[in-house]
């Protein structure tokens, strides 16, 4: 496997990880796919045909990780709402202070 490895410029850890479906321990979808091409190039397979096995691997757990996420209100959902709120409040702030400083009125004073 480390001649593989040179040949393909992919640690060791993710070969190993492709070897064991754990695609959780490869940091992104777009990494996972193109390990999976390079690798099956480098075994001289189907690159095209080994991406297709994957997809029908990993289809199901995508469909119910989205269906568990329908089903019940997630937390980073919340926070994420909750953020945008802050953020909108904070920038409706902002944009008033500039505009209308608090503790000084807009009219001139009388003499």
């Amino acid at each position: 496997m480390e001649s593989v490895a040179k040949e393909t410029r992919i640690k060791m850890d993710f070969l190993q990880a492709i070897e064991d479906d754990s695609f959780q321990l490869i940091p992104c979808e777009a990494y996972i796919r193109g390990f999976i091409r390079n690798y099956a190039k480098s075994m001289h397979l189907n690159a095209e045909e080994v991406l297709d096995l994957y997809d029908l691997q990993v289809e199901p757990k995508k469909n119910q990780a989205a269906e568990s996420a329908d089903n019940s209100p997630s937390v980073s959902k919340s926070l994420n709402q909750i953020k945008n709120h802050l953020f909108d409040f904070l920038t409706t702030m902002a944009g008033g202070s500039l505009a209308y400083p608090l503790g000084k009125t807009i009219l001139r004073p009388k003499d």
